[in-house]
C-alpha cells in the first residue's frame, strides 16, 4: 500500500524532522517486510504545499524512492499545508506520469492509497473526462475523473462519493486526499484485512494543527472510521466530518 500524509495548521510551520524520519522509515523494506510480501515503496514520491504568499499550490514529483531522496528538504518548507505521497506498485508499473499527486487539469488534485479495479469505473458524461478515463490504465486517474464528472453535473462531493462507491469494485481501497489550495478532503473507503493498519487513515487534531497519515506516527492519533469524508477548509481551518451512506 502507498504511504501518505497531510499536515495543515492555522499558522505557517516547518514539518518535524522526527515525524518525517518515522514516515520515511514506514516506506522502507526493513519496516514493510513485517507486513507486506511485495517489498518497499521504490516507485517514486510527490509532495504539495501552499506557498508562503498563500497564493499558489506547488506540486513536485520525484521518481527516486523517497528513502533515497532529499526528504529532509521538506523540513525547509514553511507552509500552512503540506502533503506527501510515496508510491508503491508492482515494479513493472514504474512511471513518472503516474506519480502522485495526480492532476487532470481540473479544480482538484488527488493522492490515493489502495487499489480500485480499473474496469469497474462507469462511463462518464463529460467527453474530455471520458477520453482521459479510456486512455489511462491508472486507477487513481480514473477515480479523479469520476469525481470531477459528478461534481460538474452539480452533485455535491458527499453524494458523488456515495454514488461512485456503490458502483466501483475495490481491490484494497479508495482512501484519498482530494485537494486544492483552498481545501483538502480526506476520504476513507477500504476493505478490512490482516494488514488493515495500512489500509486505513489516522488523524490527530489539536487547536492549531491537523495531521492525517497512513501510519499512526503521532501519539494518540485516532483511526478514521471507514466510509468517511472529512472536509478541511485550509483558509479558516474549519473541519467537517461526514459519514458516507454506502
Amino acid at each position: 500500500m502507498c504511504r501518505m500524509f497531510i499536515q495543515c495548521a492555522k499558522q505557517p510551520f516547518n514539518i518535524s524532522i522526527d515525524f518525517l524520519k518515522k514516515f520515511v522509515s514506514s516506506c522502507h523494506w526493513q519496516y514493510l517486510r513485517k507486513y507486506n510480501l511485495f517489498g518497499h515503496h521504490n516507485l517514486g514520491w510527490g509532495f504539495a504545499y501552499i506557498s508562503q504568499d498563500e497564493e499558489r499550490l506547488i506540486i513536485k514529483r520525484d521518481i527516486t524512492p523517497i528513502y533515497q531522496a532529499n526528504w529532509k528538504g521538506l523540513n525547509q518548507i514553511k507552509t500552512r499545508f503540506l502533503l506527501v505521497h510515496a508510491r508503491k506498485a508492482y515494479p513493472w508499473n514504474k512511471s513518472f506520469k503516474n506519480l502522485h499527486p495526480i492532476n487532470i487539469g481540473e479544480n482538484y488534485h488527488i493522492v490515493h492509497n489502495g487499489v480500485i479495479k480499473t474496469d469497474s469505473f462507469l462511463q462518464l458524461n463529460d467527453t474530455r473526462l471520458e477520453k482521459i478515463r479510456n486512455e489511462t490504465t491508472l486507477d487513481t486517474r480514473r477515480y479523479l475523473c469520476s469525481i470531477i464528472d459528478k461534481l460538474k453535473n452539480g452533485t455535491d462531493l458527499k453524494k458523488s462519493l456515495e454514488e461512485i462507491f456503490k458502483t466501483i469494485e475495490i481491490g484494497a481501497g479508495a482512501n484519498a486526499f482530494l485537494f486544492n489550495s483552498k481545501e483538502c478532503n480526506v476520504i476513507t473507503h477500504h476493505n478490512n484485512n490482516f494488514n488493515g493498519r495500512h489500509h486505513t487513515l489516522f488523524i490527530k487534531k489539536s487547536m492549531n494543527n491537523i495531521n492525517v497519515c497512513t501510519t499512526p506516527i503521532i501519539n494518540d492519533a485516532l483511526e478514521i472510521p471507514n466510509n468517511s469524508l472529512i472536509q478541511i477548509d485550509l483558509e479558516n481551518f474549519a473541519m467537517k466530518f461526514n459519514q458516507l451512506d454506502i
